[in-house]
């Protein structure tokens, strides 16, 4: 280890705040420089290859001296998502809650990104300074240090790390066709061939609805990080899935559930949030629990599984709400009201068949995604550390 050295973040290569242009100058958005904000880190695994919004060359030109090039390493450092990060693969331009890392040849972007990775609750910490929002501003980031050896050793723990990115990245990709497919096949058979002779009534009339419920937060010997405990599903675990959920960042334990009568929600149910942020659906993998912000829809037959999902992933939900905040305005009765047109069982049947080898493939991908991502969360401390080391 005595080739490992710490290097403080403004060593290791330029450090740069973004900046949003002034939207009463619409030239400076167009469609050719990709714009990272935070909120578009959601689409993020690794490398951030999507952006909400884009600036003009004009807006480039005003603002080149914040442009990024490829492998310049992104952290958001700010609010409630703070210290998470990514790579860029092409050139792009941040907003000024992302400070950014133009990395020094001496080092590798990988690496620096695995090391941030690593220290992730380090980074949250700097935040705590007692103002309203956590924030790190560019100095105290600059200073954050690293331990970092020789680059031949960077570039080959980086290459440990990024192959079973790489597979995960494939596999999530992958997914994501195969779920665009089932929502193309939902598009055609159920909206632009709809049928007047469906049946049009509640939610409710279909599907038994419940509710999740969250034990006072006062009291956190409910809450538990042991998966042997009851997987405890929030808003938060829905963001980070894909179609079917199955893990989560806490858990409860058995005698919390039974306490407080918590719904213990059937393995196969589609889970939907519709508080704070409305509009997500997700399969459940195994039998769960969730917080109250989150409705549970247990059908009878397996022919309504696939339907279903996509019925509630496309669902108008701006069409529930009589205020202009939605979030705020869903609650469980709207839900379990919500308008469902419901086809005959043929045409149910024929797309379950359809669909459910997709969905079962999504599935396969997902077990294998969460068994790569628990190998690699427990190998990069280990390697970002030197406690193991890999051969060059």
């Amino acid at each position: 280890m005595t080739e490992w050295r710490e290097f403080k973040i403004k060593d290791i290569g330029t450090v740069i705040t973004g900046t949003t242009p002034s939207s009463k100058i619409p030239e400076y958005f167009g469609t050719d420089i990709p714009f990272v904000t935070p909120t578009d880190f959601k689409y993020y695994f690794k490398y951030c290859d999507r952006t909400d919004r884009f600036l003009s060359k004009i807006g480039a030109d005003k603002y080149k001296n914040r442009l990024l090039p490829p492998q310049s390493v992104l952290v958001t450092c700010i609010g409630s998502d703070m210290g998470k990060v990514a790579i860029s693969k092409e050139v792009v331009i941040t907003n000024q809650q992302i400070n950014s890392i133009i990395v020094s040849s001496e080092f590798s972007s990988d690496f620096v990104y695995y090391s941030l990775i690593a220290i992730y609750d380090t980074l949250r910490t700097y935040g705590q300074s007692g103002t309203a929002v956590p924030i790190v501003n560019k100095t105290d980031f600059e200073n954050i240090t690293l331990l970092i050896p020789p680059l031949p050793e960077q570039k080959a723990i980086a290459e440990v790390l990024s192959s079973l990115d790489d597979k995960i990245d494939f596999l999530t990709r992958q997914n994501n066709t195969l779920e665009d497919f089932a929502q193309t096949y939902f598009r055609r058979w159920f909206v632009e061939d709809s049928s007047d002779d469906w049946d049009v009534g509640k939610a409710e009339d279909y599907f038994e609805i419940g509710i999740g419920k969250t034990p006072p937060r006062k009291e956190h010997k409910w809450f538990t990080n042991n998966p042997n405990d009851k997987v405890w599903i929030s808003i938060a675990d829905m963001g980070k899935s894909g179609l079917f959920i199955g893990d989560s960042s806490e858990y409860l334990t058995s005698e919390a559930v039974e306490r407080f009568n918590i719904r213990r929600v059937p393995k196969g149910s589609i889970l939907l949030s519709f508080k704070l942020t409305v509009g997500r659906v997700a399969v459940a993998l195994c039998e769960l629990t969730t917080n109250e912000a989150i409705a549970h829809f247990k059908y009878k037959e397996a022919i309504y599984r696939e339907y279903l999902y996509c019925y509630l992933k496309s669902f108008d939900y701006n069409s529930l709400g009589s205020t202009s905040s939605i979030a705020t305005a869903i609650n469980s009765t709207i839900i379990k009201e919500m308008p469902f047109v419901m086809p005959d069982k043929c045409k149910l049947t024929k797309f379950h068949e359809l669909t459910a080898p997709i969905f079962r493939k999504i599935e396969t991908n997902i077990l294998q995604m969460t068994t790569l991502q628990k190998l690699r969360d427990t190998l990069l401390p280990k390697l970002i550390s030197g406690e193991v080391r890999v051969k060059q």
